[in-house]
Parts: structure tokens; sequence; C-alpha cells
């Protein structure tokens, strides 16, 4: 389905703010991570991934902002993925703010930072005592969420030691 260009749709659209992290999958399985801010400014990849209704890159922002706009329960039939809960959402926001704010290159600074100044309680959903080996119980967050971190800040885990097991707490 085609939506006729409008421009005073596109500037409520790329005027409304959405602050939405969601996990999507291709036609071959490979999951990705999308950070939903701005929806102008999504890529035509993420916007594929996001919404399969729409011939142009356009329609595919109308049906995003109609969902996202319409303040109730996104619905898996528009968009596809799996959102985060509101938890998960904000303290993954909340670590990228410290990573951007402090200038960390590596999670374990952003890890260091958290424990020096006492705010693990802030990240009660994804954090975790990390076994790397040699060092065990290590104050971090959990896989699945380093991944989102690393997606969403277009950074790899790099030669950090390989996680050995980790235990939420």
């Amino acid at each position: 389905m085609k939506i006729d260009y409008d421009v005073n749709l596109y500037k409520k659209i790329a005027n409304f703010s959405v602050n939405e992290v969601v996990q999507v999958s291709n036609r071959k399985g490979r999951r990705s991570t999308i950070h939903i801010t701005n929806i102008t400014k999504l890529s035509w990849q993420d916007l594929q991934l996001l919404v399969s209704a729409g011939s142009d890159r356009f329609s595919k922002m109308v049906f995003i902002y109609r969902e996202y706009s319409s303040k109730q329960q996104v619905s898996e039939s528009v968009i596809r993925g799996k959102p985060l809960s509101e938890n998960e959402s904000k303290e993954i926001n909340e670590y990228i703010k410290i990573f951007r704010e402090y200038n960390c290159t590596k999670h374990h600074e952003v890890n260091e930072i958290i424990a020096q100044s006492g705010r693990w309680d802030n990240f009660k959903t994804i954090r975790s005592l990390n076994d790397h080996g040699e060092h065990k119980e290590i104050e971090g967050i959990q896989p699945q969420y380093f991944e989102i971190v690393c997606n969403i800040l277009k950074i790899s885990g790099e030669k950090g030691l390989p996680l050995d097991g980790y235990k939420k707490y």
C-alpha cells in the first residue's frame, strides 16, 4: 500500500519523539536491534525490518507514526519485532547515557562507573554477575542486553574475556 506524500504529515512525523528499542529478525533469522527515536531518520533497512506494509519510505514511516502516536499497545501486526519492556528500555537507555556521558569505549568502564557510584540497584532488570573464567562474579549486564547495547552504539565486545556464565541478581 502506498500513501501519497503529504508535507504536513511528514513534519508531524519528523517532530514526533519515540524512545523505543525493538528487536527484529530478518528472513534468515539474523537478529538486530533498532532504537527508534526519530522515525524520519530510520534507514530503509530498518523500515523494512519494522514494517511489512507500505511500498515506499514515506508509507512505512506513516504506519510507524500512526502506531506509536495512537498511544495504545503497539500491535505486532503493524510493527514487527519484540519491543523491550518499559524497565528494560529505561535501564538500557540509562546504561547508554552513562556510556556516552563519560566517553567510555568499553563496557567494563561503564560497569566500573556504576559500581563506584553505587547505582547497580538502578539496573535490576538487566544486571548480572558475570563469570569470565578467572574473574568470577563481576558486576555487569546480561548477555542479551550486552548485545543490544553493542548494536545501538555500533560497537563490538572487542578483545574482552569471553563470558563463561552469568547469573541474575
